[in-house]
């Protein structure tokens, strides 16, 4: 009789519901849970048994890890990494991390690159998921400026939360090559915002998605960055190819959604 009293003790059946009204049975045995019920965790969001999102794996199983489950919903059916840790979990990751090395552009005044962060085909599942709320969170240093020059430099961005496509640039040509005539950065304690400083002529607020002179945007995320400062119709004061800068130097950029 004692044997069956301590398993009693220590095997618990309880019922919980989730806020979206996903039933599911978890049996607590020495204080591990394994979920139980008409699929169970084990199998749930898996290519047998996908979830509808990250958020429906969060809500029939609280304890899941962090790691990639499948999702079918709004006729998509994918592998999907889902953060369960940050924010009270439930998000769908998305970005990328430079793999083999950081990525190491600092005061870059040579070097074109494109830099592809989410792809085109993850901001439509976002879109047809209706997503609207987003996290970002990166390592990167980010800035870019045009003094006395042109730099054709552009930056793909998509608002948060409507997902619309904005283009983000240093328009025109700057007349003063005393000071910088605008560099866009991260302003402190935000990446998913830009602040513009001007200089004597900045471009501040005079479209290319820049705020006013020192002001901060509104939020977004990077979908795609062209850095080109002597690319096709660049130019610098004298050939001083220096007024034309960018910085972009980290590790990973990560877009979370739910």
């Amino acid at each position: 009789m004692a044997s069956f009293v301590s398993i009693a003790l220590v095997m618990l059946l309880i019922v919980c519901t989730s806020a979206q009204g996903y039933g599911q049975a978890q049996l607590y045995i020495n204080g591990a849970i394994t979920c139980q019920g008409s699929s169970g965790c084990r199998n749930f969001g898996t290519p047998s048994n996908p979830a509808l999102s990250c958020q429906h794996v969060k809500d029939v199983c609280p304890e899941a890890a962090s790691d990639f489950y499948y999702i079918e919903s709004a006729g998509l059916y994918r592998k999907v990494f889902c953060e369960m840790e940050i924010e009270g979990g439930g998000w769908a990751r998305y970005g990328r991390s430079n793999q083999t090395a950081i990525w190491n552009y600092v005061d870059e005044d040579a070097t074109e690159i494109t830099l592809d962060i989410i792809d085109t085909s993850e901001v439509k599942e976002m879109i047809d998921l209706n997503y609207n709320h987003f996290l970002v969170q990166t390592d990167v240093v980010f800035k870019m400026q045009a003094d006395d020059s042109i730099n054709p430099s552009r930056l793909t961005t998509r608002s948060i939360p409507w997902l619309v496509d904005t283009p983000l640039f240093i328009p025109e040509y700057g007349q003063d090559h005393t000071r910088p005539t605008s560099i866009i950065e991260f302003p402190s304690g935000s990446v998913d915002r830009v602040t513009c400083i001007p200089g004597g002529t900045s471009k501040c607020g005079q479209g290319g998605g820049l705020p006013p002179a020192n002001g901060i945007s509104k939020s977004f995320f990077f979908q795609s960055l062209f850095f080109s400062p002597r690319g096709t119709g660049a130019s610098a004061l004298i050939g001083q190819w220096r007024r034309n800068r960018y910085t972009w130097n980290g590790s990973y950029y990560y877009v979370y959604a739910k």
